[in-house]
């Protein structure tokens, strides 16, 4: 998408510095107001629009940044920068040689997203260091109305081409101690799925690598979220608490695969990608935020404009694992094909716009072993198993006007990338999701745009399993169209880990960093007492309602309808499920509390979605609507139908006149929720 973005004026200077450092820059800056240079100064700052945020950047005892919100310091002074080969910190004996100032003034559309538009105004430094005679290099600032980030740029290094990153010096010193609501893992390599911990930040774990965005809940002011964007050829991080300062925590990046000295082997100049800090007064105010999404490339113009792309629900069968038993030749003849056409008809009758093909209990594609997470050397994902049908799935898809994803495990389709894409698009697939990556060093994440690159150029859309979390990648690239990242609706196959207290902390967690795929649309809830993990047919714990509601708390552009249609037709709240957009004209944050509960609205048009969830504690809640605007509005609601847990799948349907002067009252029974549309008179 190329099309003309707002902007009032361009600084030539700064945009041929752009260009020169390639990719890895935002591209096309546009700057307004007065430029400023510096020379030997000890400081440098950016301070945001409204002027409540700031980064500073100072000499001091080496090169240190902090953060306030409204003069107060959130972030105490810490270094910044890399750690190069042979233990090298650019931070160390620093002296800032220039500084250049100026405010960034755009606003960009989305092909897709939680707004149809998005505004990028900040204040700019760019602060140029030397680091003892042979090393010259960059910190770029920039401070927005919801956060603030920064990056680095080594410019120069003795004689040398290239350089190494062994690891970052960066730390974020926390100044207080909030409550840190977080994920740990134990290792690089993992498929970012864990639960979600609150602890005062003083009371992290030394010994586990913490997930981002980790949010910082301050209990007398604000709240933040640590995390990254922009990650183009460079390895991703992780934070670590100090061994010796509670309060700090380090940045760590992935190592590479076959040099685990090292995480990024790159030309001159390299690019850091940004460190970020979301900002807001309270928590749930971080997911109106689009400033991931700002730190972003636009989408290149070798790629066209998008307008094939188009973002819908999709079914799944294998969460409902309605196939698993074919390949063991227990379905009757025919069954498969049968089976697929069901899940074909039911997308068809209730504008789903596509279904996932995954396989009948092993990969769609030849491979010798069974398993769809091993594959095996001889896996081939340019043909189809004969006994697949997918041919005539295909075909029988195209005519009722619904599109075919397909899964595929990413090592076998890296193998054959660019004819195995070529053969999607000459089939008539749409889409894939690719599973099982598992990492996000410097190799995986260059060949993650490789591949989104390619499937641009075949018409596909992505969505990536096994993944790390967003970096706004989906703005370089809408065909992107989600990310799992979490630890999700998949898992009560398998255990009771998922409950409606873990669908609350993602929500301030995972969910600040972009679209999530959840393995959306359970609609077997059973209580507590009565839940049994099923691979097979599995239930759900949280009311209907609950579940309704996660299609509007969370961005998703593909949300699964992945129950077997069994399940949803002529049942309460399924005409809510067909109705419910998946993309977005406007988001809000009504109210909420980390830990407890979360109530989110998006407007699609001149309709407003309403949605809350509640952790296992019911809840009355006076829902404020100043979101609205002026006028009437009448709100047609699915509440909880009961408050006995043991009746989560009862739904009452109401509609009630409101208006943005009044509260909106609703009841939420235990791990309960709500779903509504106000729609003007």
């Amino acid at each position: 998408m190329n099309a003309p973005r707002t902007c009032r004026s361009v600084m030539p200077s700064f945009r041929a510095q752009a260009i020169a450092f390639g990719a890895s820059l935002v591209a096309c800056f546009f700057l307004t107001g007065p430029r400023h240079a510096w020379a030997n100064q000890t400081e440098a700052a950016a301070t945001s629009p409204d002027g409540r945020n700031s980064i500073a950047l100072r000499v001091d005892a080496g090169l240190k940044f902090e953060i306030r919100r409204d003069g107060r310091r959130l972030f105490d002074p810490a270094p910044l920068g890399p750690v190069l080969a042979g233990g090298d910190m650019l931070n160390n004996s620093s002296r800032i040689v220039d500084v250049q100032s100026e405010n960034l003034d755009e606003t960009f559309p989305l092909v897709w997203g939680k707004t149809a538009t998005v505004e990028n105004r900040c204040a700019v430094a760019v602060v140029t260091v030397e680091s003892r005679e042979e090393f010259r290099w960059q910190v770029e600032l920039r401070a927005y109305d919801d956060g603030v980030a920064f990056r680095y740029r080594i410019l120069s290094h003795g004689g040398a081409t290239d350089v190494t990153v062994c690891d970052e010096a960066t730390q974020f010193a926390v100044a207080g101690n909030p409550t840190a609501l977080f994920t740990g893992f134990d290792k690089f390599t993992s498929s970012h799925e864990g639960l979600y911990e609150s602890r005062p930040v003083a009371e992290l774990p030394e010994d586990k690598l913490l997930e981002m965005p980790l949010l910082l809940d301050w209990a007398d002011g604000p709240a933040a979220a640590i995390t990254e964007a922009g990650v183009r050829d460079f390895a991703g991080m992780m934070l670590q608490r100090d061994d010796a300062r509670p309060a700090v925590l380090r940045c760590r990046l992935s190592p590479l695969p076959k040099r685990p000295e090292a995480a990024v082997i790159g030309p001159l100049p390299l690019a850091s990608p940004w460190r970020v800090v979301l900002l807001a007064d309270e928590a749930g105010q971080l997911l109106e935020s689009n400033l991931l999404l700002c730190l972003n490339d636009p989408p290149s113009a070798e790629l066209g404009d998008f307008a094939w792309l188009k973002p819908g629900k999709t079914s799944f069968h294998w969460w409902y694992g309605a196939f698993e038993d074919d390949f063991q030749s227990t379905a009757e003849p025919g069954a498969f094909l049968a089976r697929h056409k069901r899940y074909i008809d039911f997308c068809a009758a209730h504008d789903i716009a596509y279904h996932g093909v995954s396989g009948d209990g092993r990969a769609w594609y030849p491979q010798s072993s069974a398993s769809y997470g091993v594959p095996s050397a001889d896996a081939d994902v340019r043909i189809a198993r004969p006994e697949m049908h997918l041919p005539e799935i295909i075909d029988y898809a195209r005519g009722r006007g619904v599109g075919i994803r397909l899964w595929v495990h990413w090592k076998p389709l890296s193998e054959h990338l660019d004819e195995a894409f070529a053969n999607y698009q000459r089939w008539g697939v749409t889409g894939l999701m690719v599973d099982f990556l598992n990492r996000d060093d410097q190799p995986m994440n260059a060949w993650t745009e490789q591949m989104l690159a390619s499937a641009a150029r075949h018409h596909l859309n992505i969505q990536i399993h096994g993944s790390p979390k967003p970096t706004g990648l989906q703005r370089t690239f809408p065909n992107l169209v989600n990310r799992e990242g979490v630890k999700n609706l998949e898992y009560l196959k398998w255990g009771n880990e998922v409950t409606p207290a873990h669908n609350v902390n993602v929500a301030y967690t995972r969910a600040l960093a972009g679209p999530i795929d959840y393995h959306h649309g359970g609609f077997r809830s059973v209580s507590r007492a009565e839940f049994v993990p099923h691979d097979r047919a599995p239930t759900v714990l949280g009311t209907r309602c609950h579940h309704l509601a996660l299609y509007v708390v969370y961005e998703n552009p593909l949300p699964m309808v992945a129950d077997d249609p069994s399940a949803y037709e002529g049942q309460p709240g399924f005409d809510f499920l067909e109705e419910v957009p998946t993309t977005w004209d406007e988001t809000r944050f009504a109210c909420g509390e980390p830990g407890e509960y979360v109530v989110v609205a998006r407007r699609r048009g001149d309709a407003w979605y309403l949605a809350g969830i509640t952790n296992w504690t019911p809840r009355e809640l006076d829902v404020p609507l100043t979101f609205l605007g002026p006028g009437e509005f009448e709100a047609k609601l699915y509440v909880d139908g009961s408050l006995d847990e043991a009746e989560p799948n009862a739904i009452e349907l109401t509609r009630r006149q409101c208006h943005a002067r009044a509260p909106l009252p609703v009841t939420l029974a235990p791990g309960g929720g709500f779903v509504g549309v106000l729609r003007p008179e």
